[in-house]
């Protein structure tokens, strides 16, 4: 089991993960570009290649790019829709150029189309963008807490999209938000709770496809539909919960990532030693 942080790279690519190596990152995830805009910036191969050989020397693995936050892969916008393939496209050639072997991207909004519509444009813009694609570099689907009219909230939603590509198997997943299982109404705030939902999980959709956790703590009530982060232990879901997740015997080998709010290495240092803290000690 790996921890680590999602790190600004303000300053650098190389600079994000010496940063990362000196509050104890075991992994990181960055974005793949402005997480608030369409723009991509040219990705410079001397420093993509500074980035990885860091990563490497740092023992910081799996590297994990988070695409912006615009991308929709089911919106019936057509303008909409391309520049979210063309998005996702661009951040697993980039990922690939970094040495990151997972891109973490939300699924997106139907935006009153209806669901039906909605997952079968989500298959559309999976299969269009990873044939275009030739790499080895994973695409996982985040869950979240189920606001308006967006997709992937619920395990039948996940399952029914994963079933529908055998042909890419091997290059897809998904990444499992705490934080958004507790906005969509997966009760994870007991040790019993998390374990029915890892559980529900496996029966549902399969824990081969996961491949990495967001390890959050919200500050919103269970069933919300919302999700505000909060570092685990300070918000309504609880340290029990993280204590039963990282100690669960199908997830020792996963790497579990805190989207803390703060880029405060210091508060990051103490997050992720309480939360490395609730390993149990083998006997």
């Amino acid at each position: 089991m790996r921890f680590g942080i999602h790190i600004s790279v303000s300053g650098g690519l190389k600079k994000a993960v010496l940063r990362a190596a000196a509050v104890g990152c075991e992994t990181i995830q960055i974005f793949s570009s402005n997480p608030m805009g369409w723009k991509i910036a040219p990705l410079n191969p001397e420093d993509a290649a500074e980035f990885a050989a860091t990563a490497e020397e740092k023992d910081i693995w799996p590297v994990v790019l988070h695409t912006p936050y615009l991308i929709n892969l089911a919106a019936p916008d057509d303008e909409i829709l391309r520049k979210s393939r063309e998005n996702l496209r661009a951040a697993l050639q980039r990922a690939e150029a970094l040495g990151a072997p997972y891109v973490v991207t939300h699924v997106g909004s139907h935006k009153g189309s209806g669901m039906e519509a909605g997952i079968a444009k989500v298959l559309e813009s999976i299969e269009i963008v990873l044939g275009s694609v030739e790499n080895e570099v994973v695409l996982l689907l985040e869950n979240n807490p189920g606001s308006g009219s967006e997709i992937g909230c619920s395990f039948e939603e996940f399952a029914k999209i994963l079933n529908a590509l055998p042909e890419h198997e091997s290059r897809l997943g998904v990444c499992l938000d705490t934080a958004h299982l507790w906005g969509a109404g997966y009760d994870i705030g007991t040790a019993e709770g998390a374990v029915a939902t890892l559980e529900a999980f496996e029966a549902k959709v399969g824990l081969r496809w996961l491949y990495v956790i967001h390890a959050n703590d919200s500050s919103t009530k269970l069933n919300s539909h919302h999700d505000v982060h909060q570092p685990p232990g300070q918000g309504l879901i609880g340290l029990e919960a993280f204590a039963a997740l990282v100690n669960h015997p199908w997830l020792q080998d996963m790497p579990f990532i805190l989207e803390t709010p703060t880029q405060d290495m210091e508060k990051v240092a103490a997050e992720l030693a309480l939360v490395r803290s609730l390993v149990r000690s083998e006997k």
